[in-house]
């Protein structure tokens, strides 16, 4: 044996151990003899590999390659260094040299799926691994990267048996169990998720992409403080896993720590600026920071680069929602299934909006296809029965009272249901039933705002009305009157939710002249800009006192100019039904003070059942029977004030007088609007178009009286509001 053979197989054994310093020290003694040894070359550019050295692995194999180009493992391992380096279209082409040169190659082809992989070509990813599999069926790591293709592609069925395939052949493969188990969680089976999660780690508590998947399956069932804890081990393992930084901004986004959120999808994406699943992230949080519009460009301006990216289209399917764009949202949700067809909780959201839409045979279609796809999807369920109401069938109640029993079914999944429930009970006149299941509900809700310091305060929104009430004065609006544009399109209608704001933009949204927008944040936006002008951190009603014509026209102007862009110009009057702006009546206005304002009221008896049975997402209020009153109170008393004060007149609009007499209702809202009567406004309910709202089923229908007075079958449950209710 030549002294070159024996020294590099010395080394090849130190290298195989491990003993990597060994190894390169022999490598390097035959370099210093033979500079262009080939094999030297190769082996020590596969250390550096090892080593996190990918730019010097590069070179020392492409040297081995220029001295003997013959050799299809240099190409392979060249190939693995370029992919590590982040040159992928290189490190794809010396895959394809070392296939050439041998044909049967399971590891070449291997990496190739791994390049496909990176660059999200799911499908051609799996082809590879297929090839390699056809050649090494019993390889565990080609197994997993194989499932994990078709988990992207929406494939979860096969992906699971793969992944089960893989687990049979190495039953201690730890990533194996951690993947399949993210999988069984996505797929609605948590526990059996956990299950193989917690395997993993106990397999490799040294891996983080094991501690990442326990972490970040705990999340999602609420186990929060033991996720920190997997995410933290994971973090000080690789402080650079992009991946794991998603996950820790996930924790604090659930903790409602935005900031700290946002930082952590930076992180994430100073480290791999490739990161999509961070940017979607980023768009969620702004959603639910009340920002749909700038979270709508992220996730479009994700979906131009990759328009199949799921998360992007579930995304915008919100933000769309949130906007008031129901069609869109419909849209973008049908986009995501034809990705992921086997995603119940993606058919299961699509049910929601389309329930909240008003498509009722079309929410249930898509709630019990999610139900078909996994009998245990809680959102799905909820939906169904929520959507049905008193024709759900007992079937149906009896899947979710058995759900319950799951010990799985905690938190936010339980209230869900037994909101669903509650809908189900009501519809069939068991109210005491629906009561009870209403009282758990709120209450679970109401813990959970709680421990995340999102829980409503009545001080501070009393506060805040005392503000609105002592800035719009009568002084206010005779010193701003002629700061307003002159346009008469927009309309707005206010009142409590619950209170038929929805039933009165419906009948309207009928006129051929009216254009129904939906709930629209424009007025609030617009406000929200004052601080900008100004170049101060105050809040907008302290920067009244330095309002100024040119401010009020521009903010007016790209108010009208949002009006626009939903109908083109075409109609006379805009309708925007956001209830809430009925304590921004004073800017509103100052902005528009020819525009016409109507005022739904309800029986706040009734407002308050109606919502205190509904599960909102984001009104907080509504959980407690106290705060309820509280809200009502303030509502009551910022009307008031604006009853006296405003300049302009109001229109009343009473739900229970719309009930009695839908005729002269309506003619007094077209007699305010100086509309001529339209016969297709007492057919409201045939008109053609989505609305986003809790009250679909009373603008699907003619006008019906079963909701008036409804508050009387739960009186002895709504005491606590009662009792806290103000006698204005």
């Amino acid at each position: 044996m030549s002294w070159v053979s024996e020294r590099l197989s010395c080394a090849l054994d130190a290298h195989r151990a491990g003993r990597l310093g060994q190894a390169e020290a022999v490598y390097q003694e035959i370099l210093a003899k033979y500079s262009a040894q080939p094999d030297a070359l190769h082996l020590s550019g596969v250390i550096a590999h090892q080593l996190g050295n990918h730019e010097q692995a590069c070179e020392l194999i492409r040297r081995a390659i220029v001295v003997n180009p013959a050799v299809p493992s240099f190409h392979c391992n060249l190939a693995e260094a370029l992919r590590a380096a982040g040159d992928l279209d290189a490190a794809e082409a010396s895959c394809r040299q070392a296939l050439s040169l041998q044909p049967q190659y399971p590891e070449v082809l291997h990496n190739w799926g791994v390049i496909c992989f990176k660059q999200h070509r799911y499908a051609e990813a799996e082809a590879k691994y297929q090839e390699s599999v056809a050649q090494r069926p019993d390889f565990v790591p080609t197994l997993v990267a194989l499932a994990d293709a078709l988990r992207e592609q929406g494939q979860l069925r096969r992906a699971a048996e793969t992944y089960r395939r893989a687990i049979e052949i190495d039953p201690q493969s730890a990533i194996a169990h951690a993947n399949l188990g993210l999988l069984l969680a996505l797929s609605g089976d948590p526990e059996q998720g956990l299950q193989h999660c917690r395997q993993a780690v106990e397999l490799n508590p040294k891996s983080v992409d094991c501690l990442h998947n326990l972490g970040s399956l705990l999340l999602e069932s609420g186990e929060i403080d033991e996720s920190l804890d997997m995410l933290e081990r994971a973090l000080g393992l690789d402080p650079n896993s992009p991946r794991v930084c998603v996950t820790l901004g996930r924790v604090s986004h659930e903790l409602a720590e935005y900031g700290r959120a946002v930082s952590w999808f930076e992180r994430a994406l100073r480290l791999d600026p490739q990161l999509t699943f961070a940017k979607c992230q980023l768009g969620i949080v702004l959603l639910d920071m009340g920002n749909p519009e700038q979270a709508a460009v992220i996730f479009q301006n994700v979906l131009e680069a990759e328009p199949r990216f799921v998360e992007a289209l579930s995304g915008l399917a919100r933000a769309r929602l949130d906007q008031g764009d129901v069609d869109g949202a419909v849209a973008s949700h049908r986009a995501a299934i034809e990705q992921f067809p086997e995603a119940a909780f993606l058919h299961a959201a699509l049910g929601t909006t389309l329930s909240t839409a008003g498509d009722l045979d079309g929410a249930v279609a898509s709630h019990r296809a999610a139900i078909a796809i996994n009998e245990r999807c809680v959102p799905a369920h909820s939906g169904l029965v929520s959507t049905l109401r008193g024709k759900a069938t007992d079937d149906d109640l009896k899947r979710i009272e058995t759900l319950l029993e799951a010990s799985w079914v905690n938190g936010t999944r339980r209230a869900n249901l037994l909101f669903g429930l509650a809908q189900g009970y009501d519809g069939r006149g068991d109210y005491a039933r629906a009561a009870e299941c209403l009282a758990t509900a709120n209450s679970i809700q109401k813990e959970y705002y709680t421990e995340r310091e999102l829980g409503y305060d009545p001080d501070e929104h009393r506060s805040y009305i005392d503000r609105v009430i002592e800035t719009f004065t009568p002084e206010y609006f005779e010193r701003v009157w002629e700061f307003g544009h002159s346009s008469r399109r927009p309309v707005f209608i206010v009142g409590m939710p619950r209170s038929g704001t929805t039933l009165t933009e419906q009948i309207l949204a009928s006129h051929p002249q009216v254009h129904g927008a939906g709930e629209r944040r424009f007025a609030t936006l617009g406000f929200n800009l004052l601080p900008h002008f100004h170049g101060v951190q105050l809040p907008p009603l302290d920067c009244l006192a330095q309002l100024t014509a040119e401010q009020v026209q521009k903010i007016a102007e790209w108010h009208l100019d949002r009006l626009t862009e939903l109908d083109q110009g075409r109609k006379v009057y805009v309708v925007d039904k956001m209830p809430d702006n009925y304590h921004m009546l004073g800017w509103i206005v100052t902005l528009f003070p020819h525009a016409r304002i109507i005022h739904c009221r309800r029986d706040v008896r009734d407002v308050a059942f109606s919502c205190w049975i509904t599960n909102f997402s984001k009104i907080r209020w509504a959980n407690d029977l106290e705060h309820l009153a509280d809200r009502v109170n303030q509502y009551r008393r910022v009307t008031e004030h604006f009853h006296r004060v405003l300049p302009v007149p109001i229109l009343e609009v009473d739900y229970e007088r719309m009930v009695a007499d839908q005729l002269g209702s309506t003619r007094r809202m077209l007699e305010f609007l100086n509309l001529d009567w339209d016969p297709d406004c007492l057919n409201f309910h045939k008109t053609e178009r989505l609305v986003r709202t809790a009250s679909v089923a009373q603008v699907r229908q003619p006008i019906y009286s079963r909701s008036v007075a409804r508050w009387k079958r739960y009186e002895s449950y709504l005491q606590p509001f009662l009792d806290r209710l103000e006698d204005l």
